[in-house]
């Protein structure tokens, strides 16, 4: 019996989600193999979460979003990214939006709040 299950997400830049995945603490492997409960499934890139004996497959989908698919069992993954990878897209936009800082020449400052929310200050973009 498999556990996967799938979140469609509107990540579009595999090389950023990998920059994201990576200051979560976790291992990242191209074209390979996500392990989960009973199975392993193929993908385009596998987030291995660091303690964890499952992984995250992301795949493209047709609409060019990046799917992420997961076996959640045992709150092995969701301990590092967060219920329904919400650590993980918030990792995501913060490193899309210094991406974006760097292309205009900006300086950016991040604050992690109490509540775990994380401010971003954007200054002397271009």
């Amino acid at each position: 019996m498999s556990h996967w299950t799938s979140v469609q997400t509107n990540i579009r830049d595999i090389s950023v989600l990998e920059e994201a995945a990576r200051s979560l603490g976790c291992g990242v492997a191209r074209n390979a193999e996500a392990r989960g409960h009973y199975q392993s499934l193929h993908a385009l890139m596998v987030i291995i979460p660091p303690e964890s004996p499952y992984d995250i497959a992301a795949n493209e989908g047709e609409d060019g979003c990046i799917s992420l698919t997961t076996d959640w069992y045992m709150g092995y993954v969701e301990k590092v990214v967060g219920p329904e990878f919400g650590l993980l897209k918030q990792r995501y936009a913060v490193a899309m939006a210094r991406r974006q800082a760097r292309a205009l020449k900006a300086t950016i400052t991040e604050e992690t709040l109490e509540d775990g929310s994380i401010r971003l200050r954007v200054k002397g973009a271009a």
